[in-house]
């Protein structure tokens, strides 16, 4: 018999596995239902002109492009590609839906695939459980988010975790402050490698990247307490997020303003979150 071998990348998911995974997906599907998201799906695959140009360079690379039918397969050409995430499918929508009443909270759960180098706990397909409000400003919303991803935690049983914040405009204004403007999305992407190379390694990356010693030598001195000029409404309403979680029940201790967190996607532009 010949042998037969799985993608690189993926997994068949077994029974008493399976079963946990949906007794998880149910807990989080609960915690959102409580919050007020109502449940959206979208295709697993987008145009291609809908995915790209919102990733940047990095993620752009790591899209599951599908070639044309007929002729213009042949050739080479892609039209379609696998959603790299749920965000960009759910902005597609909401262009497509403009008489949804606002704001508007939706929740999804569904794979999505990255052509990424698999590695221990790395897949090419995995699951997002994203919630997001559109079409408010207000601080609620983003506090919603960090209560729910509090309390889908402890409903599964975590007690050890803590929420990172930060905001997109205060590393925009570190990205001013050491003069690389210019080149903001490439210092964030090496940024926001930290929790796994280092400091030492983050500092070759900017070097390999244009970087000069200064401003290298720079980005820790603000990363290490120095005030980032102009930054102070932005501090303040992280604050203000914060405080309105704590009233939603999340527990102070699990949650902390940090400003080395940083996301390199182009499509960020306020408070940005991360759970460890």
């Amino acid at each position: 018999m010949a042998k037969v071998f799985l993608p690189k990348g993926s997994r068949d998911l077994m029974p008493a596995m399976m079963n946990r995974r949906l007794k998880v997906i149910e807990t989080v599907r609960e915690v959102f239902s409580r919050y007020g998201f109502e449940p959206l799906e979208t295709p697993a695959f987008e145009r291609i002109e809908t995915l790209t140009g919102k990733y940047g360079d990095e993620g752009e690379k790591l899209m599951f492009r599908i070639l044309k039918r007929g002729e213009g397969g042949q050739s080479g050409q892609v039209d379609l590609a696998l959603r790299y995430d749920l965000t960009v499918p759910l902005a597609r929508v909401m262009a497509m839906n403009p008489g949804i009443p606002l704001p508007f909270k939706r929740s999804q759960i569904q794979p999505v695939w990255r052509a990424e180098r698999p590695q221990k706990g790395r897949f090419r397909e995995f699951y997002q459980c994203d919630v997001d409000t559109i079409g408010t400003r207000s601080p609620i919303a983003d506090a919603e988010c960090i209560a729910v991803v509090h309390d889908a935690l402890t409903a599964l049983g975590f007690s050890q975790f803590t929420i990172r914040l930060n905001h997109r405009q205060i590393l925009a204004a570190l990205a001013n402050a050491i003069d690389a403007s210019s080149q903001e999305t490439s210092l964030l992407q090496a940024i926001d490698k930290l929790d796994k190379i280092g400091q030492d390694g983050v500092s070759k990356e900017l070097g390999e990247r244009g970087f000069s010693a200064d401003q290298i030598t720079n980005l820790w001195r603000y990363l290490g307490g120095t005030p980032i000029p102009g930054t102070e409404t932005f501090t303040e309403e992280l604050s203000k997020i914060v405080d309105i979680a704590i009233q939603l029940g999340v527990d102070p201790n699990r949650v902390q303003i940090d400003p080395t967190l940083a996301r390199g996607l182009d499509y960020y532009t306020g408070p940005v979150f991360e759970t460890v």
